[in-house]
């Protein structure tokens, strides 16, 4: 069974691996993989949310980031969101409500 630094290895080396990938889609790079596939190659039966997160910790390493799909995860570069658009202050600021404390609504309609 593989420890969570030999299994953030092993993504790394799929990313670069530019050897495999379908008809039509990019080779190296950002993959998903399924959750059984990934038991399969790291020899580890059950993925438990601290193995996932120490994973995820050894990923940052090789400048990768882990999301969780539940049944399959994605590696991607750790820059791949700072190319997402960002929503502009003009439309938050259309869909902004003043912020309050105190005692929570019961959410019922109406209130």
């Amino acid at each position: 069974m593989l420890t969570p630094k030999e299994v953030a290895a092993v993504l790394a080396e799929l990313f670069t691996d530019s050897s495999y990938g379908d008809e039509g889609h990019a080779t190296g790079g950002a993959f998903r993989i399924a959750r059984g596939d990934l038991s399969h190659i790291t020899g580890r039966p059950v993925w438990h949310q601290t193995i996932i997160e120490d994973v995820a910790d050894w990923l940052v390493d090789f400048g990768l980031i882990l999301v969780d799909r539940d049944s399959f995860f994605v590696v991607l570069r750790h820059d791949h969101f700072d190319r997402v658009r960002s929503v502009p202050d003009r439309v938050i600021e259309q869909h902004a409500h003043p912020v309050s404390y105190g005692a929570p609504q019961d959410g019922s309609a109406g209130s």
